[in-house]
């Protein structure tokens, strides 16, 4: 089984904005979260930070806001990606290579207004231990009165069974992404395929790597005790998504 760096190198990354349908609808989703809580910046460039941050579904909004963003990820595709959508749109997105963890203990002194981990980011850490790690670091480095927002499926609380393991989760003419869903007691293995159409006819591709079984439950227990209050609490779709907000310095 591939770790999460090497399946998105491989396999994922140069699909990862069509698999979700395109840039507009996850942009537009995000965009209307930060304004139903209100999330502006307290003054022009004021700090946010995207950890796992892909294409740029959460940055380039955060970036049109008026945040001074700064997006994490481990594939090199997926930030070069990013920065070609952000210059085209005339935006800046500070862009860093490398692992979530580490770079969330080297950017405390930044003092971030908002903390942005969503997709399955925090289902891409090894274990349960490393996700509470970092939701404590984050809320350490959240300046008062400042959001973490965060979003993972919920391969938790229930589970496929049978047939209902195979995903069909995107097609078009020349191209069809299937899921096929191995489940253990701490992880799932994830099995994305992917059949692409050539002169010559159909070509498969699989590649397996995995996926964190998180409990919303354990994480909203960990948010909690990090001193933060939660303004967002829901399971939608096996989707699960918190706000929570540091309390502001008295």
């Amino acid at each position: 089984m591939a770790s999460v760096k090497e399946h998105y190198d491989s396999h994922l990354a140069p699909l990862y904005t069509w698999i979700s349908g395109g840039a507009a609808g996850p942009r537009a989703r995000f965009s209307e979260l930060l304004n139903a809580h209100h999330l502006v910046p307290s003054r022009p460039g004021a700090p946010a930070l995207d950890l796992g941050a892909g294409s740029g579904f959460q940055s380039l909004p955060l970036a049109s806001a008026g945040y001074a963003v700064t997006a994490v990820d481990l594939s090199e595709t997926l930030l070069a990606e990013l920065s070609a959508n952000a210059a085209a749109e005339h935006l800046t997105v500070s862009t860093i290579l490398g692992d979530l963890c580490a770079v969330m203990r080297d950017v405390a002194s930044s003092a971030p207004e908002v903390i942005v981990c969503m997709g399955d980011t925090l289902t891409h850490l090894d274990t349960l231990t490393q996700v509470e790690q970092l939701l404590h670091d984050a809320a350490t480095t959240l300046a008062p009165g400042g959001h973490l927002l965060i979003s993972f499926r919920d391969y938790h609380t229930s589970r496929r069974e049978g047939s209902d393991r195979f995903i069909p989760v995107r097609s078009d003419d020349n191209r069809i992404f299937t899921c096929f869903l191995d489940y253990a007691e701490t992880h799932v293995a994830v099995h994305d395929i992917v059949h692409t159409r050539e002169t010559t006819g159909w070509k498969m591709s699989l590649g397996v790597y995995p996926k964190l079984r998180l409990d919303p439950s354990r994480v909203r227990t960990c948010l909690q005790s990090a001193g933060l209050k939660l303004v967002r609490d829901d399971l939608q779709a096996g989707l699960a998504t918190f706000v929570a907000r540091r309390p502001a310095a008295r």
